[in-house]
């Protein structure tokens, strides 16, 4: 994983090109390296590159085509409207970081950024998503670029641009798609040696939404069909994200948004994940040393499950500028590394640290981490119901030490000794074939755990082991009594359910079942009535709080067979494990913290195996640390 953040010039932020100061580039960049930066994110800004004009005559006839009042020149950069002064710069930049060691990721259609837009004058007032002059300048303009620049050596990866999905709307999921497919042709139509990021977020499934919802027109699949590399934004207290504004940055869930959030885009496209944008909004929500506390955490989470990048935003603080956007919005003005006196931020430090751990260990990339599940994501849910059943959904099972991957409902299904169907709603959020396909797994072995929201089911009763008496509206939540704990689980609906032959697990104190489990062919059934997952995702301390009832134990008791095959067992809750079998039989674990206190490294190792290297006796708080286990006869 690598590790670094993404670039605007610390005297002029979004202006840097218009007021280009090599110096201070210079200065800003080998100040981010010396922080233990490796990879930049840098954004040509769309307007400052391609500042064409267009001009029309009587009738709004079209005359002419110009670039700062002056005819396009007659060269390669000129027909595609590029200022050829800003490419020089570019040029520079990457120059300055391949002196100081940095690669870069190009965000090349950058209309769109920190609540601004910066198209050029020309296309100001079209939708740069859907019209056809804007898309045919895009082409040019990103052909342009790549073409000029791909000889540049510390550039290692292209992108669409800078969440190009705010630009404007798109007509539906076809315009979405076919807008990404120019995009990234014209890029690789110059340059196929690279890799191309998508740049977007906010993404979701497929056909995640039916007519009964908003239409959503970016998909997953179609990034991953057009791009190599899965891009997440996953800042804590989004307005956009319900679950992000439950808990403080420094608790649990907090810590996992960032490694939830690529795996649902990476795991549900099939390629590679970055966390690409992270940080704290404003300090009226988070100190600096809180905020140190939370990238530490959230680093080690994200780099024990894959991420391919990890970028802080951005690398100084710009709360010194005077001009839009940083004077519309607070968010914008200190989520730099460095303050405004180039100061080193208790997060730079972190960032430095973990830098030094990597170079420290004896290989160059983890080893993928072992899974034990399969979450499968349905349909028929809103925006946030998506995310939020399939993050309490992962934090459940790293609360009961199994790893799990995100599938859609859609696609293949993968081979799993377990599987998971969190907040299932409404009559289509799995098709007959698809249900049947997964039933056919359990019939030869697997286990499945169902949960319902608001859905249907067909068949049922053969399946649970129970009869559906009745439905009704619920006026106030479930009480329900499980392992004599007593939880209140709000849900739209009260399923009565008359049981046949299942086990009840939980039940409502007036003894209505809630909670069972049934044999099914050779492999076993859990049906939970009530949408346990979409509830955590609105509770407060659901996942880092001593006193709040034991929710995991809902997981637990379905996962005990796969638990059971794993190397490395805790006791702890709130200390997650990850294994990473190598190649030469041996196995890394990497054990994170999640807590404020430092935790001992008390491990349970299976029986054939021994912790070869190990030479802490504490886990930091918000912190990892990794071991090394071998077969104890080899």
């Amino acid at each position: 994983m690598q590790i670094g953040c993404n670039y605007w010039a610390s005297h002029a932020g979004t202006r840097m090109w218009e007021v280009w100061d090599e110096n201070i580039v210079r200065k800003d960049l080998k100040r981010l390296a010396e922080t233990g930066c490796e990879l930049l994110r840098v954004f040509p800004n769309w307007r400052d590159f391609q500042p064409i004009e267009i001009h029309y005559t009587h009738g709004g006839a079209f005359r002419d085509v110009s670039m700062k009042g002056v005819r396009l020149p007659d060269t390669l950069c000129g027909h595609a409207g590029v200022d050829e002064v800003m490419l020089r710069r570019f040029r520079k930049l990457t120059e300055i970081a391949e002196e100081n060691g940095l690669k870069l990721v190009v965000s090349l259609v950058t209309g769109w950024m920190s609540g601004s837009y910066y198209t050029p004058p020309a296309l100001e007032k079209l939708n740069p998503l859907t019209d056809p002059l804007a898309q045919k300048w895009q082409i040019r303009f990103v052909r342009c670029l790549v073409r000029e620049l791909k000889d540049c050596p510390a550039i290692q990866m292209w992108e669409l641009g800078n969440e190009c999905n705010c630009m404007g709307k798109a007509a539906d999921k076809s315009g979405a798609w076919i807008w990404s497919y120019l995009i990234s042709s014209a890029i690789r139509l110059e340059d196929r040696s690279r890799p191309v990021a998508s740049g977007m977020h906010g993404l979701m499934p497929n056909d995640q939404f039916p007519s009964v919802w908003e239409p959503h027109e970016w998909s997953i699949q179609d990034q991953g069909e057009l791009c190599d590399l899965m891009t997440a934004h996953p800042y804590p207290h989004s307005p956009s994200k319900a679950a992000a504004r439950v808990d403080p940055h420094n608790s649990m869930r907090t810590a996992f948004q960032a490694t939830v959030e690529m795996l649902y885009y990476a795991d549900i496209a099939g390629r590679p994940g970055a966390v690409e944008e992270i940080g704290t909004f404003s300090p009226s929500y988070c100190a600096e040393t809180e905020k140190a506390q939370f990238i530490c955490n959230s680093l080690y989470n994200a780099w024990a499950h894959g991420a391919k990048n990890f970028l802080w935003w951005c690398g100084f603080d710009q709360r010194h500028l005077k001009f839009p956007p940083y004077e519309w919005s607070a968010w914008e003005r200190e989520l730099g590394l460095f303050d405004p006196e180039f100061n080193p931020k208790p997060v730079a430090g972190v960032m430095k640290a973990f830098h030094e751990f990597k170079r420290a260990l004896p290989f160059d990339q983890l080893p993928p981490f072992r899974r034990d599940a399969v979450c499968i994501v349905t349909r028929a849910q809103k925006f946030d119901d998506s995310l939020t059943n399939s993050w309490s959904a992962f934090l459940l099972a790293k609360q009961n030490h199994f790893d799990l991957r995100f599938s859609y409902v859609a696609d293949e299904l993968p081979e799993a000794p377990l599987y998971l169907l969190p907040g299932l709603n409404g009559a289509d959020g799995i098709y007959g074939y698809e249900f049947n396909t997964l039933l056919e797994k359990v019939r030869n072995g697997a286990t499945l755990y169902l949960s319902l929201n608001d859905g249907a089911l067909a068949p049922f009763e053969e399946v649970f082991g129970v009869e559906a008496v009745g439905r009704e509206m619920r006026t106030a939540p479930a009480e329900v009594e499980m392992n004599g704990e007593r939880f209140l689980l709000p849900s739209p609906y009260r399923l009565s359910l008359r049981n046949i032959h299942a086990e009840i697990l939980a039940h409502e104190t007036d003894g209505n079942p809630v909670f069972v489990r049934a044999s099914y062919g050779k492999g076993m059934v859990y049906l939970l009535t009530l949408p346990l997952e979409l509830d955590l995702g609105a509770r407060p301390g659901a996942f880092h709080k001593q006193n709040e009832p034991r929710w995991r134990d809902f997981y637990k008791l379905l996962s005990e067979e796969v638990v059971s095959k794993r190397l490395v067992h805790t006791d702890n809750p709130f200390v997650t494990l990850t294994e990473h079998p190598d190649q030469e039989g041996g196995c890394w674990v990497v054990a994170v913290n999640n807590t404020p206190v430092s935790l001992p490294m008390e491990f349970h190792v299976a029986d054939a195996w021994r912790i070869e290297t190990a030479d802490e006796e504490e886990i930091p708080p918000f912190s990892g640390r990794i071991l090394k286990l071998r077969l104890r006869f080899v």
